[in-house]
């Protein structure tokens, strides 16, 4: 698999000038284009006021990290390029960036560059073009023609720099890093003795460890797009103390808000960035503690949007803040408030109005509103229209999509002590207020005290069959997301398996160990089908997105290990040539005692988790029933006959009955249930309704509905 690192590097010159150094830290990547092959590019653009001179600058992809090679080798003969589809280059003799242009560097030569956006490039890396200036090897053999690339698979890094070709040191320009940061660099720690005169190593200062350095994304881009930047100041990196050109930590630079994606724009300017996905998602205007909280992508930056707040008595502003230079949380809140609740923006107390009132954020700037305004809806990203019990504002309410209702805060004749939230979080779509509904406040977190409401309505359980049918009615055509690219499964089950005591990290299924969450692609962790994809629904036959692959309600974070050794085993109880296969002692259960066991047929998964697993079986069960084009009807069974590779069974039921038993649902399971739900729009019917196992899998078994269950017992009426 390809791994890739661009950096562009510019080393600190002793005949350069102090101005032109200065110059050297004007130069910035601002463009990136990873898929098609041919359509492959990095941009530079000198956002300074003079023309820089190229002669010294590297561009390279050429680090990999399981063999120990850097780019900051360079110095000592070393640091890749030529092989492993990797590059290292330097920008051609003489080359140079006037003030405010832009220049192309095609990865996959002139020609098919040409082809793919009908204008020629600056450079070409693969020599395909006389009439386009090549650029040069950083060493001999550093660069291998065609086969030099950037990766659209698992993760890559792209640095710009900048060396003289006889110090000990390079000083970094721009580093950009995607994927699962198994490419990205850290020279804390690292000394060198490069070509200089004495035989002294010189030792780079601290960069940000691998860990929090951000990302662009965690997956590549779509096809067609490229990575453009948005922020020629660089956001949030650190501007001291660093190993840039002047002093910056290239490697700190929050990218992921830096950039954007949309369509490429070689050799020129980047588009406006589009409006960030981002929406009112509970409002608390009446309570001690007001509140407004946003919704969007896990640490997302708001810059650009303001909160603009109505009065309904003139339908006027009333109130306005700019939210640029803020971020959202890891789990995608950004919460204006009250000082109690340890806000991101604090609000006086009293600043929400009561109703008939109106929020609204607008991907505008904030001088463009001011107090005593009328209404607008021009750049509108979302708004709210609320009440504690008044009359409708037909004003107010035109922020809003057509027929969406205005929300009463006093609907359940306590305003005092609940807020108005999306039921389920995130849901309805901005400028829609629907699902809102008056619940208990969770400022800050997932909306996961709202009542179900009416969602088994339509369950009729005289008997198994109505009732099978009646709940696959209800849990089908959730939606669904990518296995991989953009929101897909890593985002959901990076919210499901989260750990409940540290957001960065993730909750292991089997291991039930936690591990720091990189992102997707290639860690120590991965995903595990818990109905095995090989039993119904294979990439292979039905694609690689198809529903039930996708399917967080059995798709689970796990150990790569264990889930390699789980593989498609089917569960029972292992009662002879097993193998252990131990938990860690985490969140106050497993460690010692407490295993999976397998062999080359069964896997038993340990105690504390049997019920989780056998419950994912049920719901897949009755979910799948092959009524819908490209889903598989899957069963359970306990013929392990039945059990084979493209087949849609899965077992034992008998023993998943029996562990479903043994493992009554719990506060984690039902918290999974609600995370799932806010993202898929679905639920799990049998951690809601675990009485509705026996209806339906046990023969002869009783078919009611408990009132008075779980649900309802966490807030659910």
């Amino acid at each position: 698999m390809k791994h890739k690192n661009i950096l562009l590097f510019m080393g600190l010159a002793f005949l350069i000038t102090l101005p032109a150094q200065a110059n050297l830290s004007d130069l910035l990547i601002s463009e990136i284009t990873i898929i098609p092959t041919e359509g492959e590019f990095i941009e530079i653009h000198n956002k300074g006021g003079n023309v820089i001179d190229l002669t010294d600058v590297y561009l390279t992809d050429a680090t990999y990290s399981y063999g120990n090679t850097y780019y900051y080798q360079l110095v000592t003969g070393g640091g890749g390029g030529g092989g492993y589809l990797d590059f290292y280059a330097r920008f051609p003799n003489g080359a140079s960036i006037a003030p405010g242009a832009y220049q192309t560097i095609a990865l996959n030569g002139a020609v098919d560059f040409n082809n793919v956006y009908g204008i020629d490039p600056t450079y070409e890396i693969a020599d395909t073009d006389i009439n386009v200036p090549d650029m040069l090897e950083a060493r001999p053999g550093s660069i291998d023609g065609l086969n030099s690339g950037l990766t659209d698979l698992s993760g890559e890094v792209v640095v710009l720099v900048y060396w003289n070709g006889q110090s000990d040191l390079m000083q970094d320009l721009d580093y950009i890093v995607w994927g699962d940061k198994v490419e990205a660099i850290s020279k804390t720690g690292v000394s060198i003795d490069g070509p200089d005169a004495d035989s002294t190593p010189s030792s780079y200062l601290n960069d940000t460890d691998i860990i929090n350095q951000p990302v662009i994304s965690l997956s590549s881009h779509a096809i067609g797009n490229s990575w453009q930047r948005s922020d020629m100041n660089e956001g949030n990196e650190t501007k001291t103390g660093g190993n840039g050109i002047n002093g910056h930590d290239e490697t700190s630079e929050d990218t992921n808000n830096t950039f954007f994606e949309a369509s490429p724009t070689p050799n020129a300017a980047a588009g406006n960035p589009p409006a960030p996905q981002i929406i009112i998602n509970e409002v608390d205007a009446v309570g001690l503690a007001e509140f407004i909280e946003l919704k969007g992508t896990a640490n997302g930056s708001t810059n650009g949007v303001t909160l603009v707040m109505y009065d309904g008595a003139t339908d006027q502003i009333y109130d306005v803040y700019d939210l640029t230079g803020y971020q959202l949380t890891g789990d995608g809140y950004f919460l204006i408030g009250d000082a109690s609740l340890s806000p991101d923006l604090v609000l006086a107390a009293n600043s929400i109005q009561d109703g008939p009132d109106a929020v609204a954020i607008y991907f505008a700037d904030a001088s463009l509103f001011n107090i005593g305004d009328g209404i607008t809806t021009t750049d509108i990203m979302d708004a709210l229209v609320y009440d504690s019990g008044q009359a409708d504002d037909a004003g107010l309410l035109t922020l809003m999509n057509a027929s969406q209702p205005q929300i009463n805060e006093n609907e359940n004749a306590n305003a005092a002590n609940q807020s108005m939230a999306r039921c389920p979080s995130g849901s309805g779509g901005p400028l829609n207020s629907s699902t809102y509904q008056a619940v208990n406040p969770t400022p800050g977190l997932l909306n996961n005290l709202c009542p179900i409401g009416d969602y088994y309505a339509t369950v009729d359980d005289t008997d198994a069959t109505t009732l099978r049918n009646s709940l696959h009615e209800i849990i089908d055509d959730h939606t669904s997301f990518p296995y991989s690219g953009g929101t897909d499964t890593w985002e959901v089950l990076a919210f499901a398996d989260e750990d409940p005591t540290d957001p960065s990290k993730v909750w292991l299924i089997y291991k039930n160990d936690s591990y720091t969450y990189f992102g997707g692609g290639e860690q120590d962790y991965n995903r595990e089908h818990t109905w095995p994809q090989s039993y119904g629904f294979h990439r292979d036959t039905l694609g690689t997105d198809n529903t039930a692959r996708t399917d967080a309600h059995h798709l689970m974070i796990s150990d790569k290990i264990y889930n390699q050794n789980r593989d498609n085993k089917y569960f029972n109880n292992c009662t002879s040539g097993c193998t252990e296969m131990p938990t860690t002692f985490n969140q106050g259960v497993g460690g010692p005692g407490q295993s999976n066991w397998t062999n080359g047929s069964v896997f038993e998964v340990w105690d504390f988790r049997k019920g989780d697993i056998a419950r994912a079986m049920f719901y897949m069960d009755v979910r799948y029933a092959g009524d819908i084009s490209g889903e598989p009807d899957l069963q359970l069974t306990d013929n392990a006959g039945l059990i084979n590779t493209g087949d849609p069974y899965m077992g034992l039921l008998s023993v998943l009955i029996d562990w479903h038993n043994q493992d009554p649902v719990d506060s984690y399971e039902t918290e999974r249930n609600e995370r799932v739900y806010s993202y898929q729009g679905n639920r799990n019917p049998f951690i809601d309704h675990p009485e509705w196992v026996e209806c339906i899998f046990v023969a002869g078994g009783q078919c009611s509905t408990v009132i008075n269950d779980l649900i309802f017992e966490n807030g659910f009426e």
